[in-house]
């Protein structure tokens, strides 16, 4: 293709300015540019005022748009991972796209990469070009080895997947197919709803879980398989087209019967348990929710399982804690909720959450279902809190909090909250300042979440300058409580006795956890009768001191593998300064001459000796030729 000339460079640089000011409209197509290609292109047609006094490549070609620099090796549709907006790429509308490959082409066995602009946000919408597509498997019912991938946006429906499975496994069109979704554990779930977007039925890209019967780091992907009708009119995977609502046909999991369940009682996220004396009444099958399995009876409400979603065990922990509050659960089964949704609450969720944690509710108390499939509470709750949108494990206190704050929000009594200024106690009593305080929360914030779990916290803040006291009650939903800790712990010492022929003995001390070493002299001295006072805490490690201990240094520096000896001394190492004591070392000695007595081997145990200071070099010789007469001290086990 020819270089434009001047006008047809003028006419590009204003034609491309003004299409890349169009603003974004659901549904609409934009296209990726590669940045590098595209800032050669603004050179080349002088796009910038700065540009069109450079001197150099800026009347270089750019040849046809290349996007190459953005796409993996070897795919013409995959894109690179994390690629940024204006750094790596441009966005350009149909429009202008079209105009730049009319003007330069596009390179050989490249493809144009298009993109639409969906929707993000539940209350304030906002349009976003959806640059990575999601990431779906595909497979046919009759054979599901064959696995296909292909990429969808999470604007397109369940239809649209629908229909480009039937040209990928030439399904005819006269052909009844239906939809499920297949879990690592054989776990079937129907896909009914057609019009649903991918977004909005909870599919998302790498929708993994870690079988726990293989290798941890095996990973296994959610599949979308299709079925088709037999020509008797019946389905393969039996039973007849299963009913929306969000309800899930498991006819993949084996039978369980009342007595098996019995059995597996105790399994707190798999089998809701009930311990508490508050029985709830009976109540009707709910009918929104049917199988099209009815092998699944519980005969026993409250008696359900959740299925696992992937790793989402930490909501299915969540629900369970949450459907066993009687008070609670008995509020929805009983309809009440569907006076108190507050709707236009701004810090709410238009009732959403208590309507599908209610459906949830009232399905687990059918008595009807041993366990069910919590699909559309999963994917309510990551609509409005994407965190937990994925398939991976998250924090289970994290989304019970988020649950209780969402349902209270939609279910808050009061429509419009009264501003209440704050007042302090002023030596009031504190019953009088805690319903005090309480009236003036339920004021503002009046729910069942409120009537079951809220209380006041009683804080005392004193002024270190004029020493006012102010006291306050402030409301609090849960508490956080750190893990009971052992304040105390066990050691194993060694005590060497003055006496050179009393054989050392094991003790077993129990010692403050947070102490100090002269809080494990105390203990020895209890025992032993030892003052301690004259005690030395050593630790011995291959015939030596390894480490000697001051009293003041913490206990925590002794670890449970530390041999720990304990030596009596004859004086107060505290008050008597006209002694000192004197680590000896026993090393063995060799005949031969020219030998490195620093290399021969250390034997027995060390052991401490006391002198006066200003003794002279050969009675401190006499002294340790007597001590070693006894011989070197010799543990016993003896305690």
């Amino acid at each position: 293709m020819a270089e434009g000339g001047a006008a047809d460079l003028d006419t590009q640089r204003a034609e491309v300015a003004g299409l890349l000011k169009t603003q974004l409209r659901k549904g609409d197509t934009w296209y990726l540019v590669d940045s590098r290609w595209f800032k050669q292109w603004k050179k080349y047609v002088g796009f910038d005022s700065w540009d069109k006094y450079q001197m150099g490549d800026q009347n270089v070609y750019p040849g046809p748009v290349d996007n190459s620099g953005l796409l993996k090796d070897g795919d013409v549709l995959a894109l690179k991972e994390h690629l940024i907006d204006e750094l790596d790429y441009i966005l350009v509308p149909t429009e202008g796209w079209n105009k730049l490959v009319s003007w330069y082409g596009l390179v050989e066995n490249q493809e144009p990469i298009a993109r639409k602009v969906v929707e993000q946000g539940m209350f304030v919408k906002h349009c976003k070009v959806e640059v990575y597509l999601t990431e779906l498997k595909l497979c046919e019912d009759s054979d599901m080895d064959n696995v296909i991938t292909r990429r969808f946006s999470k604007a397109d429906t369940i239809d649209t997947i629908e229909k480009e499975m039937r040209k990928l496994f030439s399904i005819p069109d006269e052909k009844e197919t239906r939809l499920w979704n297949k879990y690592m554990t054989n776990t079937f779930e129907p896909l009914s709803k057609l019009d649903s977007t991918i977004q909005d039925a909870g599919l998302y890209q790498g929708q993994t879980t870690t079988s726990q019967e293989a290798d941890v780091s095996t990973l296994q992907h959610t599949v979308l398989v299709i079925e088709q009708k037999n020509e008797d009119g019946t389905w393969p995977r039996g039973s007849s087209t299963p009913k929306s609502s969000g309800a899930s046909n498991l006819s993949a999991l084996p039978k369980i019967s009342p007595s098996s369940l019995t059995n597996n009682y105790n399994s707190f996220n798999n089998r809701n348990v009930k311990n508490s004396n508050y029985c709830l009444p009976s109540y009707l099958p709910y009918s929104s929710y049917d199988y099209a399995d009815q092998g699944h009876s519980s005969e026993r409400p409250g008696l359900c399982g959740l299925c696992n979603l992937g790793n989402t065990c930490f909501m299915n922990s969540a629900v369970q804690c949450l459907s066993n509050i009687p008070p609670l659960t008995e509020y929805f089964l009983k309809e009440k909720y569907q006076d108190e949704l507050n709707m236009d609450n701004p810090l709410g969720m238009r009732g959403e959450i208590a309507k599908v944690y209610a459906e949830l509710i009232k399905q687990m108390w059918s008595g009807k279902y041993s366990y069910v499939t919590p699909r559309p509470f999963k994917t309510q709750v990551g609509r409005f809190a994407p965190q937990f949108s994925g398939y991976q494990q998250q924090d289970s206190h994290e989304l019970l909090a988020f649950l209780l704050d969402g349902l209270h929000e939609d279910l808050n009594r009061i429509r419009k909250k009264p501003y209440i200024p704050l007042k302090d106690a002023e030596g009031r009593p504190d019953e009088v300042v805690a319903h005090e305080a309480w009236e003036n929360h339920i004021k503002r914030n009046d729910s069942i979440i409120v009537d079951i779990f809220h209380g006041l916290f009683k804080s005392t803040l004193v002024c270190p300058v004029c020493s006012k006291v102010s006291v306050t009650f402030d409301p609090f939903c849960y508490l956080t409580l750190p893990l009971p800790m052992k304040k105390e712990r066990t050691l194993d010492v060694y005590l060497v006795w003055l006496d050179p022929l009393t054989k050392p003995t094991q003790y077993k001390l129990t010692v403050p956890k947070v102490g100090y070493i002269s809080d494990l002299c105390t203990s020895l001295s209890a025992l032993s009768g030892v003052p301690a006072d004259k005690m030395i805490v050593t630790d011995i490690y291959n015939h030596r001191f390894h480490r000697i201990f001051a009293s003041n240094e913490n206990l925590s520096s002794i670890m449970d593998r530390d041999d720990i000896y304990v030596f009596e001394l004859a004086i107060n190492r505290a008050e008597d300064t006209e002694h000192v004591v004197i680590p000896v070392h026993l090393r063995e000695k060799y005949k031969q001459s020219g030998y490195n007595h620093t290399s021969t081997p250390l034997f027995g145990l060390p052991f401490l000796i006391t002198v006066p200071r200003s003794i002279s070099e050969e009675k401190l010789y006499n002294m340790l030729l007597l001590r070693m007469w006894y011989g070197p001290p010799q543990t016993t086990q003896d305690s």
